[in-house]
This record gives structure tokens, sequence and C-alpha cells, in this order.
């Protein structure tokens, strides 16, 4: 599996292309009464010792409802500071080069429509912490409800992070690059 996740890692920074317009609803209860996502499909993974490139010396947890919709809050957070800095990078590629202008670089990020995979962990310093994987494809199938779906590139189709519930942080965000 180790090959898997260096190639993984080796796409992030892949070269930049144009893609459909980035759409950042996200639709969650207002009252943190309940988890809803819609359009969106997402399974709770147990942590498994194997998956050590995730998280090290890690004890699986399990989530609230609550916890989840302050998940949503932080992921919303981390999609808009991405977009903000994609943002950035286009207008400087755009002004540097006005004979290629983009639309987007790429790496702007939606949840809207994307499945999802949450690994709750309890970390070496004793904080809730939750892996979160996005994908927007499974070529039909069902693994991806018990196995970490791994892609080698695919753009923003494919992005993870990690958010801490104690500190109401995210850190890690990878987004998958193009081959």
């Amino acid at each position: 599996m180790k090959p898997r996740v260096f190639a993984l890692l080796f796409f992030v920074t892949a070269c930049n292309v144009l893609t459909k317009p980035v759409d950042q609803t996200i639709e969650t209860a207002t009252d943190n009464s309940f988890f809803q996502i819609h359009d969106s499909t997402y399974v709770i993974l147990d942590y498994q010792r194997d998956w050590h490139w995730i998280f090290e010396d890690a004890k699986p947890i399990s989530l609230s409802e609550n916890e989840l919709s302050e998940i949503e809050k932080i992921i919303g957070q981390a999609v808009k500071e991405n977009n903000k800095q994609q943002l950035k990078v286009l207008e400087k590629h755009n002004k540097k080069y006005p004979e290629n202008q983009w639309k987007q670089t790429g790496h702007e990020l939606k949840t809207k429509g994307f499945k999802r995979q949450y690994v709750p962990v309890i970390n070496s310093k004793g904080q809730k912490e939750i892996w979160i994987n996005f994908f927007c494809d499974t070529w039909d199938s069902e693994k991806w409800k018990t196995d970490i779906e791994i892609a080698y590139d695919g753009g923003n189709c494919y992005f993870n992070l990690k958010v801490n519930l104690e500190t109401k942080t995210y850190s890690e965000l990878s987004i998958n690059g193009y081959a």
C-alpha cells in the first residue's frame, strides 16, 4: 500500500487545467441539532493500524451528529480559504500570461455531491481528530464503504484533510494533481 500513497502524494503537485465552475453550497442544519449533507454520501470508517500514513499512534473513536456538524463548519472554512488562495493564483497567472487566460486553476474545491470517508481517532495528544477523504467517483463500486478510496490523479475530484475538534482547526489539506 505504501507505493500507492507515495504516488498519490506525488501527483498532488501536478499541473493546472480548466474545470467546470465551482459550487461551494453546503447545506447543514443551522441549529446543529442534526447533520445532513444534501447530494452527498458519507461513511465513518474505523481507523485501521495499517493506515499509519493517515495517523500515527491513534485510537479509533466514534462521532456524534453534533461533531459532524462542527466538522462541516471547519471543512467549509478550509474550502473557503483554499478557494480564496486559488483566486490569487488565478489572478497572478492571468496577469503574467494575458495570452493564456485561465477561468480556474483546477484546484478550487467544492463539497456538494462528493462522497466522503471519515476516519475519527484520538490522536497521540489525546485530541479528537478526523481525516476526511472526498471523492466524486467510485467507479460503481461499493468498496469505498469499507476501504480507503485512493486515486493517483483526478485533480480536485479527490482531496482530503484533517480536522481537529479540540482546536477547531484543519490541517494537511491535500488536493490531487492532474496526470
